[in-house]
């Protein structure tokens, strides 16, 4: 017996949010976490269960939370994309580096993209957050510097 298409498609789209080589994070108007993928438990060493439910600042304090809420309020009145750029600011999550044979890095570099999350109404009531590893990226760039 096969599985409707729909069920099978669902389960793809799961196995790749939680596989996909970037994070992805969800959260609500409050800074809580709602999804929270395997690349973020990879590389923060906390699991989903010991995430979903808190509040991002809870979870990293080191995040500024004015600093950060100014970047989100675009995202939920305006509906448009925000970016934290490892120029701007090295991490927004202090994540260790997974290669720190090939990269001589105390921790990942990280580009961030927030982006609207939209109900089926059009309203804004939670964005989701990628994180890149720009790791490699900022160590070409502070090589070059020197």
């Amino acid at each position: 017996m096969s599985l409707p298409a729909e069920f099978e498609q669902f389960h793809w789209m799961v196995d790749m949010v939680q596989n996909i080589d970037l994070g992805l994070i969800v959260i609500d108007k409050e800074y809580k976490v709602q999804l929270w993928n395997g690349f973020m438990t990879h590389h923060s060493g906390r699991q989903s269960h010991d995430a979903i439910g808190l509040s991002l600042f809870e979870l990293f304090p080191e995040i500024p939370r004015a600093w950060f809420e100014v970047k989100t309020k675009p995202v939920y009145n305006l509906g448009c994309r925000s970016f934290i750029t490892w120029r701007q600011r090295p991490y927004l999550f202090k994540c260790r580096n997974v290669r720190p044979v090939t990269q001589q890095a105390d921790f990942m570099y990280q580009n961030v993209t927030l982006n609207p999350m939209r109900t089926p109404t059009g309203d804004i009531k939670s964005i989701f957050l990628s994180i890149q590893d720009a790791t490699a990226e900022a160590l070409v760039a502070d090589n070059h510097k020197a």
